[in-house]
């Protein structure tokens, strides 16, 4: 055989090259565009003001009449977020209430935060703007702006390998439907909402009242929170802001941290040691999958040191709850002032949280109703509590009102 000679060979691989050298050329240029509109960051003190979180004398004064205190945890999960949705839409109707309106203290993680802090939203005249059904009804439509890139963004970063695979905008515009330039200090309901700080290398438990050690926490711009709460470094690049000077860069810590269920126990408890504790967590099918898989002398291996590493994240927040629910119960049997309910399935099978097919969407959304369906028992439950507590709000309303008309008359 004869080997085929000629500039063509030649004239392909400097085309190659030249088309490597420009992809390469691009990329840098883009990424360092993403790194000044997205990091430098932008003074919130003008939206700010004066504005100041409530102190936690008045949190205590508040709840000061109350046996009880309600508490919501949600965790993340992305596009799983629409399941607590779904059962929380149905308590709503079975109570006649908003969510705002039934839980006293709110938290979540990561999509969990964007939810809890859409609850807390108030509505001018001392009521809750928005329900869950409100926000089921507008879910999937606001996931698939939020899920969203230009193609450029796709290709310059190799469909996330350089960066991160979404751009935040959409998301923020979405937050910016919900919550303006309001601040978390503005919110109607009381939030506990967990970051990770990345300028202090901290976990940061943020709560839109001032901790009784006297040191004042920021007051944020909700949006601004819950961006950065709800931002996977891998899915959506942080977003820097600065407030008086000082800059915060927020990212998603459920990677480590989904359930935030311990911090809300303890920041409430602290709030309310002889008060009775109504805990509520509504999971998404998400932390059930996260396991090591040793079944085989393989895994034990090199193999094993890679499954530790990507594992080891979720796996040691999932284990934390573990113990912690397992405290909770026995708490239930020894203890009358708390009570855990726990509202949870497992899935038939991993559900992607960015994935936005209609596949994927259909099958999360009839996983919701099976969910609802099997914990009907502890969600009826659920409601038998907040229901007693808000009769009890109703008829010392009313007690009020009569002695105010009596004192009137005589």
């Amino acid at each position: 055989m004869h080997r085929l000679h000629g500039p063509l060979p030649d004239i392909f691989v400097i085309i190659c090259l030249l088309c490597w050298l420009f992809y390469s050329v691009s990329v840098i240029i883009y990424l360092n565009y993403l790194t000044r509109k997205y990091l430098f960051s932008e003074e919130r003190e003008g939206l700010i003001g004066d504005k100041k979180l409530k102190t936690h004398q008045q949190l205590i004064e508040q709840y000061k009449d109350v046996d009880e205190i309600n508490i919501l945890i949600l965790t993340g999960g992305g596009i799983r977020g629409v399941i607590p949705l779904e059962i929380l839409s149905y308590i709503e109707e079975k109570t006649g209430k908003k969510t705002g309106e039934l839980f006293d203290f709110m938290a979540g993680s990561s999509t969990g935060a964007i939810s809890v802090a859409t609850f807390a939203v108030g509505d001018g005249n001392g009521g809750y703007k928005f329900s869950a059904k409100y926000l089921l009804h507008h879910y999937y439509q606001h996931l698939r702006r939020i899920f969203s890139s230009p193609w450029y963004h796709q290709f310059l970063t190799m469909f996330g390998l350089f960066a991160p695979r979404f751009l935040p905008d959409n998301k923020i515009k979405v937050l910016e439907e919900y919550f303006g330039d309001s601040t978390i200090s503005e919110l109607q309901g009381n939030i506990i909402i967990p970051v990770y700080n990345i300028d202090k290398n901290r976990l940061q438990t943020t709560k839109n009242w001032n901790p009784p050690h006297g040191e004042l926490n920021a007051n944020y711009l909700v949006k601004d929170l819950i961006n950065g709460a709800s931002n996977p470094p891998m899915l959506f690049p942080p977003v820097a802001f600065s407030i008086n000077e000082v800059e915060h860069l927020f990212i998603d810590p459920a990677v480590i941290l989904n359930n935030p269920i311990l911090h809300v126990m303890l920041h409430v408890r602290m709030l309310f040691p002889d008060k009775k504790l109504n805990m509520v967590l509504i999971s998404n099918g998400g932390m059930g999958a996260v396991k090591y898989d040793y079944r085989s002398m393989f895994g034990f291996g090199l193999y094993g040191i890679y499954q530790y590493l990507l594992s080891a994240p979720s796996l040691s927040s999932r284990l934390y709850v573990d113990f912690l629910e397992d405290y909770l119960r026995d708490a239930k049997k020894f203890y009358d002032k708390i009570d855990y309910f726990k509202i949870a399935s497992a899935p038939p099978r991993v559900f992607s949280p960015t994935d936005t097919s209609q596949t994927n969407i259909d099958e999360i959304g009839e996983f919701s109703k099976n969910m609802l369906n099997e914990n009907l028992v502890v969600i009826h439950q659920v409601i038998d509590i907040l229901t007693r507590k808000s009769v009890k709000k109703s008829l010392e309303k009313s007690v009020e009102k009569s002695v105010e008309k009596s004192g009137v008359l005589s």
